[in-house]
C-alpha cells in the first residue's frame, strides 16, 4: 500500500468536491457556510468567519452570515458605508486585504467601528477577500485570527478557490431569494386582487382560490378547493348549455373575454360577473383546466339599468309636462261648464246622475294631471335638519282618520332619536304615499309597523300585512305608470323614488303574496 506523497492537497480537493456537492444539492447560503466553517481550519487559521453582501446601488456592506468560536459582536445584519472605508478598494476594484496586526491597525484608524469591534471579539489578524460573480465584486468574505501575523501568501492563494464557490453559494441565494420574492410579490398580487382569480381543472372542479373570489362569491378557500364548479351556478341553468358554455369555447378557441353570466353567491344572492377565461395545458399541450378572472359587475349593470331608466323618465317627464297643460285648461272649461249645465237642472232630473258621473271623471282626469306635473318638475330639496321619528308620525296623523275607519293599527318603533338633512315636506309625501299603499293592501284591517333604525344611513322600514304584491310586479312598481289598481294612475310610487333619489338615499321592496310588504327607505344621516 503506498501513502498518499500531498494528504495535504487531497483532503483540500475533497473538501472542494463536497463544497460543490453542497451546492449542486440545493444546500441554503447557510449551509454551504456552515460547511466552510467547520472544515476550512485544517488549511487556514481562523477563529472567526462572515460574508457581506453589498446593496444594489452599491454604497452599504451588509453581513449575512458570521460565526466565531467566541461571541459575536460584528454579527448578521451590521451595515456601514463602503465609500471612504478601507473595503472601498475590494468592492470597486476586486483586490484582497491583509491585515496582520489589527490593534496596530485600530490606532492608525480609530474611525474603523467594524475593526473596532472584531477586535473587542478578541480578533488581532484578517484576510478579507472579495466574492466575485461574473467578474463583478458583489461582497467580501472575512478570515480573522486571534493570532497576530496570522496569514501568509499561500494562505491567500489558497482561499481564492474557496471563495469562488462561497461566490457560486452567494449568487445562487440571491437567486433563489430573487424568484422567492417575485413569485410572493406574484402571489400576493393574485391573492389580494379585487377581481376573483381560480383555476378549476379538466373535471370541473376548484383547484385554486385567491381572496377576490372569497369577497366576491363569499366561500373561504377551504370550502371550494376540490368542490364542482356547478357550486356557483343558478339553479335553472343547472344541467342546461349554459353550465357548460364557457369550457367549451375556452377548450374551442384557447380563451374567452368579457362573457356576462348570472352566478350564485354563498349566501343566495344572483350576481353579474364578467368572466375572463383562458385554456390551461401540460407540456404535451393537452387540455388540463382553464384559469378565470371575474369582475363583479352587479352594481355596474345596476346603474346602466338606472342611467337608461333615468333617461326615459326624462323623456317621458317632458310628455308628461306637455300633455298636462295641454289637457289642464280644456278640463276646467268642461268641469265649469257641466257645473252651470248642473245648476240649471231639477232636482229630481234623472240626468243630474249622468252629470255627476262626467264631473266625477273629470275630477280623476284633473287628479292624473296634476300627478303627471308633480313628476314632471325637477325635484330640488330644500334640506334643513328634521326628526325622522316626528316626519313619520305627522305624515300618519294626516291618514288616521281613514285608517280608524279601516281598523288600521299603527305602531312606530325608533331604537334611538334620528336627525337628518331632508325636505320636510317632500318626506313626508314618500310617506303619506307609502302609508296610502299599505292601508289599501288591508280592507279588513290589520297591523302597520313602522321601524327607524338610526346609522350611517338612517333606515326607515314600513311593513304592512296586506295581501303582497306578485313576485314578477316587484320590479314593475317603480315604473310610470304601471299599477295594478282599478283607479290608480301609477305615478305615487315612481314619485316617492324620484323623491328619495333627491335625497341621494334608496328605496326598495319586498313582499311575499298573502303575506304582506315591506318598504325599505335608506336617507344619508
Amino acid at each position: 500500500m503506498t501513502s498518499d506523497p500531498n494528504p495535504l492537497g487531497s483532503a483540500h480537493l475533497h473538501l472542494v468536491q463536497e463544497i460543490t456537492r453542497t451546492i449542486n444539492q440545493g444546500s441554503s447560503l447557510e449551509e454551504t457556510f456552515e460547511l466552510i466553517y467547520d472544515r476550512l481550519n485544517v488549511f487556514v487559521p481562523y477563529n472567526r468567519i462572515a460574508v457581506a453582501m453589498t446593496d444594489e446601488a452599491r454604497e452599504r456592506l451588509f453581513i449575512i452570515a458570521a460565526r466565531s468560536d467566541g461571541k459575536v459582536v460584528l454579527g448578521k445584519g451590521y451595515s456601514g458605508v463602503i465609500a471612504g472605508s478601507s473595503l472601498e478598494p475590494l468592492i470597486r476594484e476586486g483586490r484582497t486585504r491583509v491585515i496582520n496586526d489589527l490593534q496596530d491597525y485600530l490606532e492608525k484608524k480609530p474611525s474603523s467601528e467594524s475593526t473596532r469591534l472584531i477586535v473587542r471579539e478578541g480578533m488581532k489578524s484578517s484576510l478579507t477577500l472579495p466574492l466575485l460573480i461574473g467578474g463583478k465584486p458583489v461582497g467580501v468574505m472575512f478570515f480573522s485570527s486571534r493570532t497576530a501575523g496570522a496569514y501568509r501568501p499561500e494562505h491567500e492563494e489558497f482561499l481564492q478557490n474557496i471563495v469562488g464557490h462561497m461566490s457560486i453559494a452567494v449568487e445562487r441565494s440571491r437567486l433563489i431569494d430573487g424568484l422567492r420574492e417575485r413569485t410572493e410579490f406574484l402571489e400576493n398580487i393574485l391573492q389580494n386582487s379585487p377581481e376573483a382569480i381560480y383555476v378549476i381543472d379538466a373535471q370541473n372542479r376548484v383547484k385554486s382560490w385567491n381572496e377576490g373570489a372569497h369577497r366576491i362569491y363569499g366561500y373561504a378557500a377551504a370550502e371550494v378547493i376540490g368542490k364542482s364548479a356547478d357550486l356557483f351556478l343558478v339553479p335553472e341553468d343547472r344541467g342546461t348549455p349554459e353550465a357548460t358554455r364557457i369550457q367549451v369555447q375556452v377548450e374551442r378557441d384557447g380563451f374567452l373575454k368579457a362573457h356576462e353570466c348570472v352566478r350564485l353567491t354563498k349566501d343566495g344572492r344572483r350576481i353579474v360577473l364578467q368572466v375572463s377565461s383562458t385554456l390551461l395545458k401540460d407540456k404535451k399541450g393537452r387540455p388540463i383546466g382553464r384559469s378565470k378572472i371575474a369582475r363583479d359587475v352587479t352594481e355596474l349593470k345596476s346603474m346602466q339599468q338606472e342611467l337608461v331608466r333615468t333617461q326615459s323618465l326624462a323623456v317621458v317627464g317632458e310628455l308628461a309636462a306637455t300633455v298636462a297643460h295641454e289637457i289642464k285648461n280644456p278640463l276646467a272649461g268642461i268641469s265649469g261648464a257641466i257645473q252651470v249645465l248642473a245648476e240649471g237642472m231639477p232636482k229630481n232630473d234623472a240626468r243630474r246622475e249622468v252629470v255627476a258621473e262626467i264631473l266625477d271623471q273629470v275630477r280623476r282626469l284633473d287628479h292624473t294631471v296634476r300627478d303627471l306635473l308633480n313628476f314632471a318638475r325637477p325635484i330640488t330639496p330644500a334640506m334643513a335638519t328634521l326628526d325622522l321619528a316626528e316626519s313619520v308620525a305627522g305624515a300618519w296623523k294626516m291618514l288616521a282618520p281613514q285608517a280608524a275607519a279601516a281598523t288600521i293599527r299603527f305602531s312606530l318603533d325608533a331604537d334611538a332619536p334620528c336627525r337628518i338633512q331632508g325636505d320636510a315636506h317632500l318626506l313626508r309625501q314618500v310617506w303619506v304615499n307609502l302609508f296610502q299603499n299599505s292601508v289599501e293592501a288591508m280592507p279588513k284591517g290589520g297591523d302597520l309597523r313602522v321601524r327607524i333604525t338610526p346609522g350611517p344611513a338612517a333606515r326607515v322600514e314600513i311593513r304592512d300585512a296586506g295581501n303582497g304584491i306578485d313576485p314578477t310586479a316587484v320590479e314593475k312598481i317603480w315604473r310610470p305608470f304601471y299599477t295594478t289598481k282599478t283607479r290608480g294612475t301609477g305615478l305615487g310610487l315612481p314619485f316617492v323614488k324620484k323623491i328619495v333619489d333627491a335625497h341621494r338615499g334608496r328605496i326598495w321592496c319586498e313582499s311575499e303574496p298573502k303575506k304582506g310588504t315591506v318598504f325599505f327607505v335608506e336617507i344619508p344621516q
